[in-house]
């Protein structure tokens, strides 16, 4: 059976991780395993450790957000998508957020999205770019065929922003929008602006106010579900 995979600074399991781990468990009929954070795991060797434990995804509760950096370079190499939880935010999945930029790997969010509103009646809010090309048309216009098929209940909202910033403008919205979460594109690599100033990932995580699923831009991702 494979496994929610829960990340922990030391040997006490805080409430927040002990609900989001027991509802995703629950919701995809996967187990709960915990995993203690070494500071010297490289991210290939945490990665090595996920796959050999078939986990579905990786848990992580943002207590200091000052320590983010720390945990997206631990988590760069996976192959599934890991969900930053807020302390004190209890579980749900009633709806979540989508955003699609122009990129071709946001096409990865979307069966992730897909497996929420399968499996937790997820309400999906997808995120549509203010862009001229059609490459974010055409991730979205994927997403419908797949969410169509198994009919569930989504809407497309057009973002005020273009591909550069919707994933940030979602973000923003997520408390008006009522969403648990949002999902977000981790960086395919860090040019000078990021290493001086932080990814973008570092900067949604600093200030969002609900929880943050990351994926990283691989076309070799693990599925939640079959």
């Amino acid at each position: 059976m494979r496994k929610i995979f829960v990340l922990q600074e030391d040997n006490t399991l805080s409430e927040t991780l002990s609900l989001w781990a027991k509802g995703l468990s629950e919701a995809f009929n996967h187990e709960i395993e915990t995993i203690i954070y070494n500071p010297k795991d490289s991210s290939e060797q945490f990665a090595t450790r996920i796959e050999e434990a078939d986990a579905s995804l990786v848990l992580i509760e943002l207590t200091n957000r000052g320590k983010s950096q720390l945990y997206l370079n631990l988590c760069s190499a996976l192959r599934v998508p890991y969900l930053f939880v807020l302390p004190n935010v209890e579980f749900a999945a009633e709806r979540l957020s989508v955003p699609i930029t122009f990129l071709v790997e946001d096409k990865e969010k979307i069966p992730f999205a897909s497996a929420f509103g399968r499996f937790c009646h997820s309400e999906i809010i997808v995120y549509k770019p203010k862009d001229y090309g059609d490459g974010a048309q055409e991730t979205i216009n994927q997403a419908k065929t797949l969410f169509d098929s198994f009919g569930l209940h989504y809407t497309v909202h057009q973002a005020k922003k273009g591909s550069y910033d919707v994933e940030r403008e979602a973000v923003r919205n997520a408390v008006a929008d009522r969403v648990s979460f949002v999902i977000v594109s981790a960086s395919r690599q860090y040019g000078l602006d990021d290493i001086i100033f932080g990814p973008k990932e570092r900067k949604i995580l600093k200030t969002t106010e609900v929880p943050i699923m990351l994926i990283n831009p691989r076309a070799d991702l693990y599925t939640l579900c079959d």
